[in-house]
Parts: structure tokens; sequence; C-alpha cells
């Protein structure tokens, strides 16, 4: 009965200390979540900011056109997105290629006259255009192509994505699976008796907070993540039992977060985030065993492709490896995945290509997994060039 008692005991104490203590430490980490994430404060300010500035009723975001603008990094970058709608100027009569996809093609931490498109215009002596956009998957890459498709001089379509766009493709709120990003709301393709159904992005522009709350309990109903993974991780009387089922995962994060908060080092912090971070990395390489994930990339994939072939468009594929993807984790499914992909469709990997060399020089090293540098787009721009070269594509 003693024991019974100190058992209790303790566990009304541990209890309250990680209740308080989630609840202070998430002030200054998205990623601690507890029942206020499921309708969490969409300010009228950030909300306007991102009507103004970022929303698209068909991509979710997207860069507007005619825009300047700059990214902080160890520098500060510049970019320009023309009235055309794609980065940078034509500097060259003809257009070769059109690249879409996710940050690395649009190139983030880097000048326009220093993306791998940038460099592989000049070895082409012919326009390549960048469609990219930040952390876009590859069904939204697919949506901007049909939304610009009637103004593309080019035949060549570039779709450049990372390998973690298996795991974006089955978002319709990001902030299911990225914690936090609470303005991350997307359409999202399902894949139903072989056919793709598109379920249209479900935010209006210039809705209220109130309006909403009204749409979350049907995104809950079609994103995957909501059940395997923000409930996962969320924490609900009693927080000890979350605790425990995800000891591993919280144990290098709390510990962290609360000598950052006692000595208020970043470096703790940053310590946090890359625990998330490597995860979400391990995470999408082990979507790519699952056959419910790799059976509806791979569907896309073709479906994008004989789309536009139909188009008289030729499509290529290329996977971008984010640094982490080259630290953590098993690419090996990733590899063969792509490699199966290849023998219907022009793919190529980069991870081989660069995972040889000293790699890490090509990365501009950052908390949130690593783009490529100056270095590492002219890196790229080679492989590109020699492939096209290769195969007597241009």
């Amino acid at each position: 009965m003693e024991n019974l008692i100190i058992f209790f005991l303790f566990f009304i104490i541990f209890e309250a200390f990680l209740i308080i203590t989630i609840q202070i430490l998430k002030k200054d980490f998205k990623w601690l979540l507890n029942s206020e994430d499921e309708f969490p404060q969409f300010s009228k300010e950030r909300l306007n900011k991102f009507y103004k500035e970022s929303y698209d009723p068909i991509m979710g975001w997207d860069r507007k056109k005619n825009k300047t603008g700059f990214e902080l990094g160890k520098k500060k970058t510049f970019f320009q997105i023309s009235k055309k709608g794609y980065r940078g100027k034509s500097r060259f009569k003809k257009t070769a290629i059109s690249v879409f996809g996710d940050s690395f093609a649009f190139c983030r931490y880097v000048n326009d006259d220093e993306t791998w498109e940038s460099y592989l215009e000049n070895k082409l002596r012919s326009n390549i255009h960048n469609y990219g956009v930040g952390n876009f998957g590859l069904d939204q890459s697919f949506l901007k192509f049909l939304k610009y498709k009637s103004n593309i001089k080019s035949k060549i379509i570039i779709f450049n994505v990372v390998p973690e766009t298996i795991a974006r493709i089955n978002s319709y709120w990001k902030h299911y699976r990225e914690f936090g990003n609470i303005l991350g709301f997307k359409p999202l393709y399902e894949l139903k008796k072989n056919k793709f159904i598109l379920k249209k992005m479900p935010l209006k522009r210039n809705s209220t907070q109130e309006q909403i709350y009204r749409i979350i309990p049907y995104i809950k109903k079609y994103d995957i993540f909501y059940k395997s993974k923000f409930l996962k991780y969320k924490f609900t009387f009693p927080y000890s039992f979350v605790f425990l089922k995800n000891l591993q995962y919280f144990l290098n994060i709390i510990p962290n977060l609360v000598i950052a908060k006692i000595t208020g080092k970043k470096s703790y912090l940053n310590n946090a985030v890359s625990v998330v971070l490597k995860k979400n990395i391990k995470d999408s390489h082990m979507m790519y065993k699952n056959p419910y994930y790799f059976e509806k990339l791979k569907s896309l994939i073709f479906y994008i492709n004989d789309t536009l072939k139909k188009k008289k468009f030729h499509m290529i594929l290329v996977i971008s490896p984010q640094l982490l993807d080259l630290t953590e984790g098993d690419y090996n499914s990733v590899s063969k995945f792509y490699k199966q992909i290849g023998k219907r469709i022009s793919c190529i990997d980069l991870y081989n290509k660069i995972r040889d060399k000293e790699f890490k020089k090509y990365y501009y090293k950052d908390i949130y997994g690593g783009h490529l540098n100056k270095l590492g787009n002219k890196f790229i721009s080679k492989i590109l060039f020699n492939h096209f070269k290769n195969k007597k594509i241009i």
C-alpha cells in the first residue's frame, strides 16, 4: 500500500512537472504540442500578410510575380521574381528548359546568378526558367506547371524535388507533420482505384480564424499525418504516457530546451530543432519501404509524365538530397525506388553523385536540413549538362 501511495505521489509530481514544463517550453519551440495546437491562434496581422504576400488558391502559397526579395543566411542573398512568375531574368533568345519544384529548384540562400539553373544556362546558352517554390511537394509543383503551361516555351520540363516529397504529397495541412506550420494549407491528390482525385486548396482567401476553425475537422479526415504523427506527439492527459511512449525522442529534445531556457544559449535550441528535422528525414526514408506511400508517389510521377507527354513535353525528374539525407537515415530504399522509376522515365537521383565527393562542401549548413551553396549548384549544373549531352536531350 505504501509503495502504491509513493508511486501515485511520484506520478502526480511528474505529471505536474511535465504540464508546466511543456507549457513554458512550447512558447519558444513550436514542435511541442498540446491541446492548444488542435485549433491554433491565427493573428489578423499574420493572416493578412500571408494573403497579401504568399497565398495562392491553387497551390496553397507561391512567390508573387514582379517582386524582389532577400534571404538571411550567413550573408544576405537576393532574388527577383519576373512578371511572368519565374526567378531571375531571361538572358538568351531561346528557352530550353522550365523547372518546377521545391526550395532546391528555387535554390535558397544564393543569388539569382548562383542557382544551378543559372550556371546551366551559361553552358547551354539558353534560358532556363525557374518556377521553384520552397516546401512544395511534387503535387504542388505539378499544379504550378498546369497553371503556367500555356506560357511555357520550352519542351523540356524538369521537376526538381527532395526525397522528402514522398511525405509532402500526403499533407493537406502542413501543421500535422511540420508542427507549427499553421499557414501551410495545400491541395491533396487522393489515389482511388488507380485514379487521382484532387482535393482542392481548403483555405479560401481572406478567411478569418473562425472560418479556418470550421474547415479543420474536414482536413483531419484526409490528412494521414493527423493520426499517424500529430496525435502521436501531442501531449494530452496523462502527459506521462505520451512522454514514455516517445521516450527517446523527448529525452533528446526537452533537456536541450531546458538548458537553452536557463542559459540563453541558442545552440541548445538548435540541438532540439535538429532532433525534429533528423526524425523527419528518417521517417521519410522509411516511407519508401511502405507500399501505401511509395505506390502513391510512383503513380503520381507516372501520372504527371503521361500528362506532359500528351501535351508534347519531355519530363525529367531530378531528386536533390538535403544534407540530412546524406548524414541520417537509410537511403537504400530511396535509391532503389528512383532506380525503378528511371526505367520508365528520365530520372536523375543526385545522391550518389554528391555522396561520393566531399559532400559537405557543397552545402550551406543551416538547421533546416542544408541547402546547396554556390559551389554545390555549380557541381549540379555540370552533372545535368553531362546528362543532357550523353543522352542527346539538348
